[in-house]
């Protein structure tokens, strides 16, 4: 099921972000952290890396977020053939469920703005507060260099209500 996973991000990326460089294979930062597979017919059809680190301390820290209570979802794919909403909705369910259960208080995302809008739509179906914070434009190199970058914050602890009540 990985090299599924590496393969169907590889293909993603390349076509989805136009990054003919890029590899999906394995990388340090999968060795590190935790690989979520969405399945279907023994076929993996999506998934994403929850990384124990995230190489944003500082913007985090700036938010009051504690970066040790953080991880970083990371390089999240589903299958354009089979993507849908309510797949990807019931997907960032189970990255939050698995975030809180590893203990995790907060999930840094880094992503588009299109695609922190739609994970925010994800989010507020399920009662959990995501915040798009800030536009991050020198952040990656290489093979993502170029690319539009948001840093935003899944409150993992808090749902929504919670929140607007404190």
């Amino acid at each position: 099921m990985l090299e599924q996973y590496y393969d169907l991000r590889e293909k993603c990326f390349r076509k989805e972000l136009d990054l003919p460089d890029f590899d999906g294979g394995e990388d340090e930062r999968d060795l590190q952290g935790q690989i979520i597979i969405v399945c279907q017919d023994d076929r993996c059809v999506g998934g994403a890396r929850i990384a124990n680190s995230t190489p944003l301390d500082d913007q985090l820290r700036e938010l009051a977020v504690n970066p040790r209570a953080s991880c970083m979802w990371e390089r999240f794919v589903v299958d354009p053939s089979v993507r849908s909403l309510q797949l990807i909705r019931d997907f960032v369910g189970h990255l939050i469920e698995y975030s809180r259960k590893a203990g995790y208080h907060y999930a840094a995302v880094l992503s588009s703005l299109r695609n922190a809008r739609f994970y925010r739509q994800c989010h507020s179906a399920l009662g959990v507060d995501f915040q798009i914070h800030d536009h991050v434009p020198d952040f990656s190199k290489g093979t993502f260099a170029g690319l539009e970058h948001y840093l935003s914050v899944s409150y993992l602890r808090c749902s929504q209500k919670m929140r607007i009540a404190a």
